[in-house]
């Protein structure tokens, strides 16, 4: 770093961070298949991703959540998704807003524009851009061929099931069931194993011993079981 430059800000650091997860997720999830995502689709897989993003060598921004009504919710994913919005680099449609004294919420169906798949190209153009869209990409797939199944022709409505998978994730249940407004990934910087990255290491383990194995079926095979226990 040069004389004249400065270190950025925690605040803008974090507020960059979380704009760069939230646009290629929501790039990963049209990529995939998905479409566009809810509000509460997009918070239940930034939690996932945080709680498995270990199993590809990436740290997570959060190690917690905050518990609502609606579901898991971070604050700055939901500021910068306002922000992606306003900039024109995701599209929202049956936008509503929340009145709430304590959180920063709105609803609606979120999908990348063309700008926005294009800036997410950008961002992939560096190594960890590219690092982090790879596993995005590999856990909205796992979905899609986890989860949905013969689903995939039917209308999105008929897809709202795709919320109780994601809420059967070892690591948000285990939040799910400790009292206080805080849903925990990891407790601590020491904490790093949760319940869903235990789960996907003996899954990659069973797998191993039957046939060669990458982290996407992985994955899927983990999806594959959530999806039942969903059932």
């Amino acid at each position: 770093m040069s004389s004249g430059q400065r270190p950025l800000p925690r605040a803008e650091k974090d507020r960059l961070q979380f704009a760069r997860w939230v646009l290629l997720l929501v790039n990963a999830a049209g990529a995939a298949g998905i479409g566009q995502l809810t509000r509460k689709q997009l918070h239940l897989l930034l939690f996932l991703s945080f709680a498995s993003s270990r199993f590809y060598g990436i740290e997570p921004l959060r190690r917690r959540a905050t518990r609502t009504a609606l579901g898991p919710y971070y604050r700055p994913a939901h500021i910068a998704l306002g922000e992606l919005v306003l900039s024109g680099l995701v599209d929202v449609n049956e936008f509503t807003a929340h009145v709430s004294s304590d959180h920063f919420l709105f609803e609606g169906n979120f999908g990348a524009t063309m700008r926005g798949i294009e800036a997410g190209r950008q961002l992939r153009s560096t190594r960890t851009g590219e690092k982090l869209y790879a596993f995005l990409l590999d856990l909205c797939l796992g979905a899609v061929e986890g989860a949905w199944h013969e689903e995939l022709s039917r209308e999105r409505s008929s897809r709202r099931r795709l919320d109780k998978v994601f809420e059967q994730d070892l690591t948000y249940q285990q939040a799910l069931r400790r009292p206080g407004m805080v849903l925990f990934t990891e407790e601590s910087p020491e904490d790093q194993v949760t319940p869903t990255l235990t789960g996907l290491r003996e899954i990659r383990e069973y797998l191993a011993e039957r046939t060669l194995v990458n982290r996407r079926d992985v994955l899927t095979a983990y999806q594959r079981l959530l999806m039942r226990k969903a059932a």
